[in-house]
């Protein structure tokens, strides 16, 4: 299997630093390009500021709010990965994504279609018992129920 870009959604958590790592890993064995995805999700307006404003003020405050949260995991990836991987010499790029009218497992599946990506690795939290129910609505899930490619869940 050839594999020459792969795909790390990456939500800031412990659990995608260890994705993150198995992501290095298999970058290196297949001399792949990685690529590094934040995607922002909604961002609710509390229904007290929301009264007496109209919708472009709603709008406006909302992409406020997205330009913040990208430019701070931004910074963080630029101080905390981007070295990690220029160290061990692994092609990479990040991205960010602030698409509101899309839920982030599609977003994550656009991206790894419109990039052409062969392997997405991606972290999921290890739940148990009753809380396995509510996995059904998970990214990692959703991700890997609809992907094109090989997807690897990180727990």
């Amino acid at each position: 299997m050839l594999i020459n870009k792969i795909l790390l959604p990456h939500d800031g958590t412990e659990i995608s630093d260890m994705a993150l790592e198995k992501s290095k890993e298999f970058a290196k064995a297949f001399n792949a390009e990685l690529y590094i995805l934040h995607v922002i999700e909604h961002i609710p307006i509390p229904p007290s500021l929301i009264l007496g404003n109209d919708r472009q003020w709603i709008a406006e405050t909302r992409r406020s709010i997205a330009k913040k949260l990208k430019e701070g995991w931004l910074k963080m990836a630029k101080e905390k990965i981007k070295p990690v991987l220029e160290k061990e010499n692994i092609k990479f790029n990040i991205a960010v994504l602030t698409d509101e009218q899309q839920s982030v497992s599609k977003q994550i599946l656009k991206f790894a279609s419109d990039n052409k990506t062969g392997l997405i690795i991606v972290g999921s939290q290890r739940l148990s018992k009753i809380s396995k129910i509510k996995a059904l609505g998970s990214v990692s899930r959703k991700v890997s129920e609809n992907a094109d490619c090989p997807v690897m869940i990180i727990h």
